[in-house]
């Protein structure tokens, strides 16, 4: 679709900030950061508010600046290195062309604090009189800390939904907006609150022709799985979450009720896709997806009648209080293959009187158990450090992961959000401060690196090197499908990690084993030689070979030749 710009009166511009740490972001660009893993996927809450400003705004000129897409593009292509973080978002702000009236800021991840507030001040220091509006949840959560910044003229606390528009009807036409549900223009007004959409067959479709469909589809990377050719689509059915999870402020936006889209709308936006982009998998992305079970079989009904043909994906994953085996055995009928339980923690006191998740341990092996019975890749996900959660506890989960019936742990250090009890616990406890937590958040990543803060029951270097080795024993030496002899289950995922992280010689040492015992002998040995020759040339091969050598020779010595590496 063709805009025609000089028919348009006002111009706005929708910005998906990074979620990037800064210290990261900055490291990469110096080409010292490793293996540091960009994300992207569907900027859903500037696409809403896009969608929003096409229907009530259609004199505004359009445009959405992804820049995490943008990141994802660059890092691709090699085209960052030697860059400094200004010089990248300016030349990203110069494809914007003239100045917009109006800056919509998404900031939804804490991570993304400190880069997304330096978008802002290059934002209004190119384009002095442009009103910048940020929203989001960690723009929620964590008002009083941004709305101070001299370059944020606006923020909207919770749903944007109808604030968005709204505001700037009022400020193109000089109205007051002391109306407009949310809108907080400095600490005096600090708690008021966006008005929550409970109608979301409201929300107009998305204009997707502002984003970069083609590349978006192709490289949308929350999904656990995705087949060669994938063209990825995302959608929500539902906003809303109950649970009061200490690690979590998801229901600090939407709120604790559960409201849906209607099923017909549902399948509208699915057909459209599919028909105008030829989208052939949809990621589903509720906060708590299936927690309507009446809801969840009416859906997959109207797709088979209506015979839309999509591979399905859960990235958020299947929560152990709503899900059975009818339900997943429906999902697997239209075509999942991999996904994940978010299980949290293996202890059940953790559970109870932790993090409050309250997963029932016992439902959670047989779902475990089933899923993989139904030749589903299946996956955890497992947060390790709680205020609270002693090393004992800790352990705990480990030796419950030991044996689980699970084909990948992903194992995620706690870090403190705002709006969590778990923030509030550190904070009261003097372990952590509201301006400490900046800092934390400039330099925390999914990846593994160590927490920059200590509690009493662990220290952030122990807690790191701790949760290291257990994913390593867990994912690698003990890995469930390799001492229980699925090996061609296994390869896939270990010949990913070989191929993106070369150096990674544990991953090198099981892939050989697992082709041993698939009898190719003549591959497993080429895979083993690899070892010593990462050993003196890779860092960080030599430093996993002297912490792992002895489970690395374990591993290979029954079938291998072991190469001499006595010198390394």
């Amino acid at each position: 679709m063709v805009i025609n710009r000089d028919t348009k009166s006002k111009k706005t511009l929708l910005i998906n900030s990074f979620g990037v740490p800064l210290k990261i972001m900055e490291e990469m660009l110096d080409g010292k950061a490793r293996d540091v893993p960009i994300y992207i996927s569907y900027p859903l809450g500037v696409m809403t508010l896009a969608a929003w400003c096409k229907q009530e705004l259609p004199h505004h000129d359009l445009q959405i600046l992804d820049l995490m897409m943008e990141l994802h593009k660059a890092v691709k292509r090699d085209r960052i290195h030697g860059t400094t973080i200004e010089e990248f978002i300016s030349m990203k702000l110069d494809a914007v062309g003239c100045a917009p009236d109006f800056i919509g800021l998404s900031l939804n991840f804490s991570n993304g604090h400190s880069i997304t507030l330096k978008v802002a001040e290059m934002c209004k220091a190119r384009w002095p009189e442009t009103k910048i509006i940020v929203g989001g949840m960690h723009a929620t959560t964590f008002s009083s800390h941004i709305i101070v910044n001299d370059s944020i003229d606006f923020l909207i606390r919770g749903p944007g939904d109808l604030s968005f528009p709204q505001l700037l009807t009022c400020l193109e036409n000089g109205d007051d907006i002391s109306s407009v549900p949310g809108i907080v223009t400095g600490l005096h007004n600090i708690m008021n609150m966006g008005q929550v959409l409970y109608d979301l067959d409201r929300i107009p479709r998305y204009p997707y022709e502002l984003l970069d469909m083609d590349y978006l589809m192709a490289h949308e990377s929350t999904a656990p799985i995705k087949k060669e050719g994938a063209r990825i689509a995302t959608i929500f059915m539902s906003r809303g979450c109950p649970y009061p999870c200490t690690y979590c402020s998801a229901s600090k936006v939407h709120g604790k009720k559960i409201y849906f889209n209607s099923i017909a709308y549902m399948m509208r936006e699915i057909e459209y896709l599919i028909n105008e982009y030829g989208v052939n998998q949809i990621n589903i992305v509720d906060d708590l997806f299936g927690s309507n079970k009446e809801y969840f079989f009416d859906f997959f009904k109207e797709v088979k009648r209506k015979e839309l043909k999509f591979d399905l994906s859960v990235p958020a994953g299947l929560a152990v209080s709503v899900f059975n085996e009818e339900m997943i055995d429906t999902l697997v009928d239209h075509g999942l293959e991999a996904v994940t339980i978010p299980l949290e923690s293996g202890s059940k006191y953790v559970q109870q009187k932790i993090i409050k998740k309250r997963v029932d341990i016992e439902k959670a092996l047989r779902l475990l158990d089933f899923t993989r019975s139904r030749g589903v890749f299946t996956g955890v996900n497992i947060v390790i450090g709680s205020p609270g959660e002693t090393r004992e506890l800790m352990d705990e989960t480990f030796e419950f992961l030991r044996t689980a019936p699970v084909d990948w742990i992903t194992f995620f250090i706690a870090y403190p959000y705002p709006g969590t009890t778990m923030t509030d616990v550190l904070i009261e406890k003097g372990e952590i401060s509201e301006e400490k937590l900046i800092e934390v958040w400039d330099s925390s990543t999914q990846g593994f690196r160590e927490r920059p803060f200590d509690t009493e029951e662990i220290s952030g270097k122990e807690l790191f090197e701790l949760v290291y080795d257990y994913n390593i024993k867990l994912n690698f030496f003990h890995n469930y499908n390799i001492e229980h002899g699925h090996y061609d289950t296994i390869v896939p995922k270990l010949d990913k990690i070989v191929n993106n992280h070369p150096w990674h010689i544990v991953a090198v040492a099981c892939i050989a084993k697992c082709y041993h015992e698939l009898g190719m002998d003549d591959l497993a040995q080429e895979y083993v030689n690899r070892i010593p020759k990462l050993v003196a040339t890779e860092s960080l091969s030599k430093q996993m070979f002297e912490t792992y050598r002895q489970n690395i020779e374990g591993m290979i010595e029954s079938f291998a030749v072991l190469p001499s590496w006595s010198s390394h």
